[in-house]
């Protein structure tokens, strides 16, 4: 018969190791259980031996002997200097409520905890008042008698005083310290999985670089998850990666031809008549929109693969916004629309001037697609630049509002060559706020049309 993995590799399995901390946890638990129930007084022992047993036998022996001997009340004997000199000594009869003492004591003590142990074997006894040896059994006239020697200043061992606390405090202890004890545990098993859930949160979120922590000594199931996650976040990274660079690739070889064909095209508008005049205007039209396509690809796919080095410098946002707007005011008369523009700015910021310019240049240039009469421009600055472009147009189907800033991605009403453009603007456009820290998101007004919501962290250094 195969011997099972988990047995063979114990270590490796979280089953056993969930079982193993249970099984302890229930016996621990039992173990405290059944200590506390033995604790009913507040008496704790231990074996009395050695001189000290001796001396107490001896004490006793002199007792009886000194009795016998001179016959004298016991009471008297065991009040003697020579017997009771820098001790107290006490003799608990064997019937109830016949003791003596060589001294009086207070009346704080109790001394009938002693009664628990008179038959015992001699014992060192602790209590919350004294600590007390015995007991000796002897025998006088008044009857049979049990000797202790009492103790009332000795300070009591650590690990006795622990012994004698109330219950009530030996169960708080015993609550708090299941409480440490499954906090870390549960900590421990919970740990990989909180940094798988973020790893994830973060791939989800476009950060490929993202990798679980997990250490690569553990060999459970969590462990094994864990490199699993990570190898399959490395596949994805290069996955993406490799298609993005098709991409570039594929766009970068075909502007060469593109080129060429521009070039054909311009040559043979030159030697023909009117009738293939207007057919070669189309074929140029046509190549330059091919060309812009392509461009705006390389664009994309250089943002999203985070290759463009910035040209980082600082500049005064209001003039970058106010050159942008010249050009959109232009776009929005051949419309017939009309731009508002409401607030300015006066931060200076360290950008790449041409990449937020271009990235306002295709929100407006949507904006004033799609709008009906009116585009609204908020510029507000505050804890960071906040830049609001909004249309009077019918607004975006709320599932496809999500999907507006993925490249090629146009709605169905959208797709013609007039109107429907690439599809690439917005994505060029969130990709430049992104590479500069920046948010671009997106949501329907209530009385109709879309806005663009860009927030720019103020960086003057």
């Amino acid at each position: 018969m195969q011997t099972p993995s988990w047995l063979k590799h114990p270590r490796h399995y979280l089953f056993l190791k969930i079982f193993a901390w249970f099984w302890v946890t229930v016996i621990a638990t039992i173990t405290i259980l059944v200590f506390l129930s033995q604790l009913t007084s507040n008496v704790g022992n231990d074996e009395l031996r050695g001189p000290m047993l001796k001396n107490l036998e001896y004490t006793a022996k002199s007792i009886e002997r000194i009795v016998a001997k001179h016959g004298k009340p016991t009471q008297e004997v065991l009040s003697h200097p020579r017997l009771s000199k820098h001790k107290l000594l006490y003799l608990n009869g064997e019937v109830h409520g016949v003791e003596m003492l060589s001294e009086p004591v207070s009346k704080e003590i109790d001394l009938s905890l002693l009664n628990f142990t008179k038959y015992m074997r001699p014992q060192i006894i602790f209590t919350d008042e004294y600590q007390a040896y015995g007991p000796i059994a002897l025998n006088v006239p008044e009857g049979k008698f049990y000797l202790y020697e009492i103790d009332e200043k000795r300070k009591k061992p650590f690990f006795v005083s622990l012994w004698l606390m109330p219950i009530w405090l030996k169960l708080l202890i015993a609550l708090i310290a299941s409480l440490m004890l499954s906090f870390f545990f549960s900590r421990n098993l919970i740990a990989p999985i909180n940094s798988l859930k973020e790893t994830a949160k973060k791939l989800a979120h476009g950060d490929l670089t993202a990798r679980a922590d997990v250490s690569p000594t553990r060999q459970d199931e969590l462990g094994v998850l864990g490199r699993d996650f990570n190898t399959m976040a490395v596949q994805l990274e290069q996955l993406i990666s490799a298609q993005k660079r098709l991409l570039a690739d594929i766009s970068h070889e075909l502007r060469s031809p593109l080129t060429r064909l521009k070039m054909a095209t311009g040559l043979a508008q030159m030697q023909a008549d009117d009738a293939q005049h207007a057919y070669l205007e189309r074929i140029e039209k046509e190549a330059n929109q091919l060309d812009k396509m392509i461009a705006d690809v390389l664009q994309v796919s250089r943002l999203e693969a985070k290759s463009q080095t910035l040209a980082l410098s600082t500049q005064s946002l209001q003039v970058i916004v106010d050159h942008v707007l010249n050009d959109a005011q232009f776009e929005a008369k051949q419309n017939n629309k009309e731009l508002i523009v409401n607030g300015t700015l006066t931060a200076d910021l360290k950008c790449d001037e041409t990449l937020i310019a271009s990235a306002l240049e295709n929100v407006l240039r949507n904006a004033i697609k799609y709008a009906e009469h009116s585009i609204s421009i908020g510029l507000v600055e505050s804890d960071a630049i906040y830049i609001t472009v909004c249309d009077d147009g019918k607004g975006v189907d709320e599932a496809n509002l999500a999907r507006l800033c993925e490249p090629f991605f146009r709605q169905e009403h959208a797709r013609d060559r007039n109107t429907g453009g690439t599809g690439l603007g917005l994505a060029i456009a969130k990709n430049a706020i992104s590479a500069h820290d920046g948010t671009l998101t997106l949501e329907n007004q209530e009385h109709g049309g879309l806005c663009v919501n860009i927030r720019l962290p103020i960086k003057s250094e």
